[in-house]
């Protein structure tokens, strides 16, 4: 292994089945020794157990090599299998590594389950040059100091053979799965303690969720009702005005013009307000529904080019429409398409200084019709575009950009383009403005 120094210990000849029972003790015995946790003793012997009864059954013969192992502030045990068999070509080495070979004496199984008892695995092997096995067991930091002065007295145990007896060592094995299976049932009692937490919580969350859906559909049983209740009497005060600006009660004063101006622009603004409750809740409730049909785009643009005129005017902005001849209709709902290009060009006015640009354009795309809102206004910061179409996001960022509105008119345009079947995109530069556009199929002739 790479970058490894290693300080060796002793070797351990297997040539008899009686050997593998030596390493194993010899091995449990040395990281007792050096102070490993009774735990990793048990993964360290098991692994090593492994690869001597590989050692054995394959090859017949070989050894085990032990060393301390060093390399920067690590320190640990180091354990080499080497034997000189037939060794394991490379295919059958892949599909042993990924845990897919299985042999009648459990090869594939031991040496892909010792690779996860152990830090460092790894192996070197040829069909007919024999097999090496390397492992790495690291000792948690700042344990090392008291081993590292104790290797003559570690190298005397691996020569000890006082304790060698076959007997004691499948006790010492008994008791270690004892051991286990008492750390076994301690997690079965952990994980049905945990899943009992789980289930109380998932029942908890289910209850919760079920009132939040509850008093989401009654909030939005209010807010329709309530929008619903508030557009009657504010058509009503239209009309009146209306009635005002028409001239049948005689002309008006300027001082009564400049009120009523104010009245109807009050009351448009209580509409379009109004309007963007209303469709923000039936598109969250599921129950806006499409009618379309074959639109010429032109006559909607003319339609709200006369409500943007006055505006376009008052801020001295080119309003500027461009169309080609042979311009397809397209499959829409007319409603909704008057909305979403209603909501693109107010906003393209807001947001665009005095002297400015706006241009609305059309064009066919493979039996698409592209419509781009364009403007030369502030633009938008690249960081600011992801949120753009969250719900009242213009709300709360009125204070900075100085702006009326419900902070819902984007979000309603991308629903209403993604009802169409269609999505919404945004080109923006930060004070060279920004570009909306999204497409509809086109109607064949």
């Amino acid at each position: 292994m790479k970058d490894i120094n290693s300080t060796r210990l002793g070797d351990i000849y297997v040539r008899r089945e009686s050997d593998i029972v030596k390493v194993r003790e010899r091995v449990r015995r040395l990281a007792r020794e050096m102070g490993f946790d009774s735990t990793t003793q048990i993964k360290i012997t098991t692994a090593v157990s492994e690869v001597t009864r590989n050692i054995y059954e394959y090859a017949k013969s070989g050894a085990i090599s032990l060393a301390l192992a060093e390399r920067g502030d690590a320190f640990g045990l180091q354990v080499t299998a080497r034997d000189d068999g037939p060794g394991i070509d490379e295919a059958t080495l892949r599909s042993i590594m990924r845990g897919h070979y299985q042999s009648s004496s459990g090869l594939g199984v031991g040496l892909s389950g010792t690779r996860k008892l152990m830090d460092e695995f790894d192996i070197q092997t040829r069909a007919g040059e024999g097999t090496r096995v390397t492992l790495v067991k690291w000792m948690p930091r700042g344990t090392a100091d008291a081993v590292k002065g104790r290797v003559e007295e570690l190298r005397a145990l691996l020569g000890d053979d006082s304790d060698d007896s076959v007997v004691e060592e499948l006790q010492r094995q008994n008791r270690d799965f004892v051991k286990i299976l008492g750390e076994l049932e301690e997690k079965r009692e952990q994980l049905e303690e945990l899943n009992r937490q789980l289930n109380e919580s998932n029942r908890e969350l289910n209850e919760a969720n079920a009132k939040l859906r509850e008093l989401s559909e009654m909030r939005e049983e209010f807010l329709a009702l309530t929008t619903h209740d508030l557009r009657s009497p504010l058509t009503v005060i239209s009309g009146v005005i209306s009635f005002f600006t028409s001239g049948r009660l005689g002309e008006l004063s300027p001082e009564q013009q400049n009120m009523v101006a104010m009245m109807e622009r009050n009351t448009q603004s209580l509409i379009e307000l109004v309007n963007d409750l209303l469709d923000a809740s039936k598109l969250e409730s599921g129950t806006m529904r499409l009618e379309t049909a074959a639109i010429d785009i032109r006559s909607v643009i003319d339609e709200l080019r006369e409500m943007m005129l006055p505006m376009a005017k008052e801020k001295e902005i080119e309003l500027v429409e461009t169309f080609p001849a042979d311009l397809p209709r397209v499959e829409a709902d007319r409603v909704k398409l008057r909305r979403i290009l209603l909501n693109l060009l107010s906003n393209a006015l807001k947001f665009t200084p005095k002297g400015g640009r706006v241009e609305v354009r059309a064009e066919q795309l493979d039996g698409r019709v592209s419509i781009a809102v364009s403007d030369t206004g502030v633009g938008i910061a690249p960081e600011d575009v992801a949120r753009l179409f969250d719900k009242y996001e213009q709300a709360r960022s009125r204070a900075t950009r100085g702006e009326k509105g419900t902070g819902l008119g984007l979000y309603i345009t991308k629903q209403l383009v993604e009802l169409h079947g269609s999505r919404i995109k945004v080109e923006s530069e930060v004070g060279k403005g920004s570009t909306f556009s999204f497409t509809l199929p086109s109607v064949k002739t």
